[in-house]
């Protein structure tokens, strides 16, 4: 009888092991992306915005580099590594400086917090901006970001899209490790894609900038496959210089996710000449999202 009972309390103990092992968050693993966007027509260069990438190192730490748009000139720029509990949460608070391209500086007083765990991450995210140019110091108001992160596979599933729905992901480049940030917004009735907020790099000779971009378009129509695309041109004359630009963004869009890809070209001239004096390009940038 004893050893009956004794298995029987080992058959127990087992059960609920493995009940413990599988209720365990899933370790976090290669490249999260996206962020938060707000309906049009608000704006995107108001607080609300966010894009964020995380990057699982494989040795329990987790990089993250965001960006939390702020309704004053400089957005709140992170760059930090997290070690996640066991249950994949995480927290880190402190202060970034950095200096701008203007001879000013920028103080980042921030909090970020969230979870990562399986394929996917969310938290929430506040920063405020003192910036200080020309012996002055401007304070912006504290922003606070709900955040939602995924790592996508690039499976899209048929189409139509969920309604409502939020997707986020990755694209082909990369800023210091994770690869960056993209997060798409649907129409209630997933008929539109009612923006998309992504950050580009483009090489202008030995030059590299990088630049915030809504889609080229907001509402773009979602065809009956699941299709959207845009080309938008642009043309901003100065007093001595004319600048050309074209953006292009293709995507299909299911109810599983999006992938697609996206580029921007951009040409500046002498406006008396007409002689270029300089070109940019993204190339042609992929990207991937999850709901």
């Amino acid at each position: 009888m004893r050893v009956i009972a004794a298995a029987g309390v080992l058959a127990v103990a087992l059960t609920a092991g493995s009940a413990a092992l599988a209720q365990e968050p899933a370790a976090p693993a290669g490249n999260y992306g996206g962020g938060a966007v707000v309906a049009p027509p608000r704006s995107i260069y108001n607080a609300g915005n966010m894009l964020v990438s995380l990057r699982a190192t494989g040795d329990g730490r987790v990089q993250i580099n965001a960006a939390v748009i702020l309704s004053c000139s400089e957005d709140a720029v992170l760059r930090l590594v997290v070690t996640p509990a066991t249950d994949g949460t995480f927290e880190a608070k402190g202060v970034r400086a950095r200096r701008t391209g203007r001879g000013g500086r920028v103080r980042t007083d921030y909090s970020i917090a969230g979870t990562i765990a399986g394929a996917s991450a969310g938290g929430t995210a506040t920063a405020r901006n003192s910036i200080t140019r020309g012996g002055r110091t401007q304070r912006c108001p504290r922003a606070t970001v709900r955040w939602q992160a995924r790592r996508a596979t690039g499976d899209i599933g048929l189409a139509p899209p969920l309604a409502r729905a939020r997707m986020h992901g990755t694209t082909s480049q990369r800023l210091a490790g994770p690869r960056r940030a993209i997060t798409l917004r649907l129409s209630s009735d997933a008929t539109k894609l009612t923006r998309a907020l992504y950050e580009v790099t483009v090489r202008c000779g030995s030059q590299t900038l990088t630049d915030t971009f809504d889609a080229p378009r907001r509402n773009l129509p979602i065809a009956a496959d699941g299709s959207v695309r845009d080309v938008e041109r642009f043309t901003f004359r100065a007093r001595r210089t004319i600048y050309r630009s074209v953006e292009r963004f293709d995507a299909k869009v299911g109810a599983a996710g999006a992938s697609g890809t996206f580029s921007v070209t951009s040409r500046t001239a002498d406006r008396r000449t007409g002689r270029t004096l300089r070109r940019c390009r993204s190339g042609t940038v992929r990207f991937k999202a999850a709901p």
